[in-house]
C-alpha cells in the first residue's frame, strides 16, 4: 500500500499581455489559481507562488480584494528572499549626499574648527561619492563596506559619516525588484479579471 495521499484540483490560467505606460516593467503573465488556494505566477519581472490555506472567503474573491487593495501584504508572500538585503546604491549615495550638505551648511553658521567640512573636503568626497553611484546600481553589504573604508577619503569621510555606518539611517536597502513589479503593474490588472468574472457570475443567475 501506498505511504502517500494523494488529492487532484483543477487550475484556471490566465495570459494577460499588459499595455501602457508601465508595461516596460513587466510586459506578459500567465497566472494560474485553484479554489484550493493555490496561487502561480511565471511573468516577465519573475516567477512567483504561495499557498493561502485559509483564505476566510472563496479564493478568488480573496484574490481579487487582496491584490487590489493590499500590495504590501501580497509583496511580502512572494518576494523572493534572495533578491532583497542589498544595497540600493542611488539611494543610499543620495542620502550621504544630504548628509555631506547639511555638514557643510552647519559649518558655515561657526567659525571653521578642525572637525568640520572644508570647502575642498566637500567636494572631494562628494566626487568620490559620485564615482561610487556611477559605478554600481546594487551591492552587497560586505561590497558596500569595502567601497565605504577605501574608496571614501578617510579624513572627508570621518567629518560626516560615523565608521559603523551599518547603524545609520542613510541606507537603502533593496526590495525585490520583479515582486514589486508584478504587485503594483500586474496584480491591479489581474484583480480587475477576477472582480469582471464574478460579477459576469453574478448576472448570469
Amino acid at each position: 500500500m501506498p505511504d502517500y495521499k494523494l488529492s487532484k484540483s483543477t487550475m484556471e490560467r490566465y495570459d494577460i499581455r499588459l499595455q501602457g505606460e508601465n508595461r516596460w516593467r513587466c510586459a506578459w503573465a500567465t497566472i494560474s489559481i485553484s479554489d484550493d488556494g493555490v496561487f502561480n505566477a511565471q511573468t516577465d519581472c519573475g516567477d512567483f507562488n504561495y499557498y493561502w490555506g485559509s483564505p476566510g472567503k472563496p479564493f478568488k474573491e480573496f484574490v481579487a480584494d487582496t491584490f487590489s487593495k493590499d500590495p504590501h501584504y501580497l509583496y511580502n508572500k512572494i518576494a523572493r528572499r534572495e533578491k532583497e538585503g542589498n544595497i540600493d546604491v542611488e539611494k543610499t549615495i543620495n542620502n550621504m549626499k544630504k548628509q555631506v550638505i547639511e555638514s557643510r551648511r552647519e559649518a558655515g553658521l561657526r567659525w571653521l574648527g578642525k572637525n568640520d567640512l572644508t570647502e575642498y573636503e566637500a567636494r572631494n568626497l562628494w566626487d568620490e561619492l559620485e564615482n561610487i553611484n556611477n559605478s554600481h546600481d546594487e551591492i552587497t553589504p560586505d561590497a558596500f563596506s569595502s567601497l565605504f573604508y577605501y574608496e571614501l577619503p578617510k579624513e572627508e569621510r570621518n567629518k560626516v559619516f560615523s565608521d559603523e555606518f551599518w547603524h545609520d539611517d542613510y541606507l537603502v536597502y533593496t526590495q525585490d525588484r520583479g515582486a514589486k513589479a508584478f504587485c503594483e503593474v500586474v496584480a491591479p490588472v489581474f484583480a480587475e479579471i477576477i472582480y469582471q468574472e464574478l460579477n459576469e457570475q453574478k448576472s448570469a443567475v
